[in-house]
């Protein structure tokens, strides 16, 4: 009985048996049989007719040839093997080892190692929002230790979060206090400059009052 059978409750030494196998993506051509047929019965010789070029899997226990399974990939492939199908990709430059999700990079994350770094890219993990944010179903596809990384990630995006708020107060109260030294300058030149009083000008300045001229009596 294997290790997750009922003889084992506890799940001692309990492994994906997937672990054991052997798996490889290719690039692969194959052979179009029906095209291959007919083109071969109108040039009245053998044509080979290839498919387009597409990713193919080969599985196998390691040593043994005779358990060779090599298939075109399908989706329950990249659901089966994620972490395979990942850096194939990324090795044939199909995707980013970053890609362009915005966002707090994992690469930038100084609390994880870089070996770790890898294996959440090879899962399709990008940032540590995205890591903060996975199911329980996802986590379970990190294996141990993908809550521990779920929950740090967490941790992190708040404190992160936490320091730029205090940042951005911080710089704002910097603001506010260069505003109100401007206006104290402002203020206190307003204040040492005096405006004339009519007492202050010199009478000799004061232009004389413009006399009315008597209205002469209209000649009879």
């Amino acid at each position: 009985m294997i290790a997750s059978d009922l003889n084992n409750p506890d799940f001692v030494g309990a492994r994906n048996p997937d672990d054991g196998l052997y798996k490889e993506f290719f690039w692969h051509e194959a052979v179009d049989a029906w095209a291959s047929r007919e083109a071969s019965q109108k040039a009245q010789k053998r044509v080979v007719v290839k498919l387009p070029k597409a990713p193919y899997i080969r599985i196998m226990v390691p040593g043994d040839k005779t358990t060779e399974v090599v298939q075109a990939v399908t989706e329950a492939h990249k659901q089966r093997f994620p972490r395979e199908w990942m850096a194939w990709q990324i090795e044939e430059g199909l995707i980013g080892g970053d890609g362009d999700i915005p966002g707090w990079k994992l690469s930038e994350w100084p609390e994880i190692e870089p070996d770790t770094v890898r294996e959440l890219l090879h899962m399709r993990f990008q940032t540590v929002e995205q890591l903060a944010g996975a199911s329980d179903k996802q986590i379970q596809g990190i294996g141990m230790g993908g809550l521990n990384l779920r929950e740090r990630a967490r941790v992190a995006l708040r404190n992160k979060m936490g320091a730029e708020t205090q940042s951005a107060l911080a710089e704002k109260d910097k603001e506010m206090e260069a505003m109100k030294e401007r206006l104290a300058k402002m203020e206190a030149m307003l204040q040492g400059v005096k405006l004339p009083q009519a007492d202050d000008i010199p009478a000799d300045v004061i232009p004389p009052k413009a006399e009315r001229k008597q209205k002469e009596p209209a000649p009879i």
